[in-house]
Order: structure tokens, then C-alpha cells, then sequence
């Protein structure tokens, strides 16, 4: 069994860290819902309705806290990314 096992090319990259899934995962699930609340704003004001106060003031509002979260979380992913490059390679100069 030993045999078959060390015949298997052992993959030398490293996986992507759990951090920064965590942010890839927040940034895309912000920055498409905030995507598809400006498409239902728009939507309803394309067809003339009025939406409730709280829904419409929620729609209006989530795009304007959530894609700008999105992008800090698109940063810190570039930055971690960069980070665990460094640290991969050490020897490497800029």
C-alpha cells in the first residue's frame, strides 16, 4: 500500500488560506446583494410603485454600507494574499 502512495505526486502549492475564503466569500456575497437591490430599486421605480417605507429605505440604504464594505474586504484579500506570498517565499526581492 506504501508503494501506491508513494507513487502519488504530492501537490506543492498550498490551498488558500481560510481567511482569506472568508473574505472572498463576504465580498461577493456583499457586493451581489448589493447589486440586486439597486436592480429592484430600479425595477420599481422603472414601473411606477412605491414601495414601503421600510423595504424602499432598507433597499436604498444596504448598497450604500455594503459596497463599500465589499471593497475593504476585496483589499484586505489583496493584502493577505501578499502576506502569505511573502511568507511562502522569503528569499524573493520586490
Amino acid at each position: 500500500m506504501s508503494i501506491i502512495l508513494d507513487s502519488v505526486p504530492q501537490d506543492s502549492r498550498r490551498s488558500s488560506g481560510r481567511l482569506q475564503r472568508i473574505l472572498a466569500y463576504i465580498a461577493v456575497a456583499l457586493i451581489g446583494l448589493s447589486v440586486i437591490a439597486i436592480l429592484i430599486v430600479l425595477a420599481v421605480a422603472g414601473t411606477g410603485a412605491k414601495l414601503s417605507a421600510v423595504w424602499g429605505g432598507s433597499l436604498i440604504v444596504f448598497p450604500l454600507i455594503a459596497l463599500p464594505l465589499g471593497a475593504i474586504c476585496i483589499v484586505a484579500l489583496f493584502v493577505t494574499g501578499m502576506i502569505e506570498r511573502r511568507r511562502l517565499n522569503p528569499g524573493a526581492t520586490k
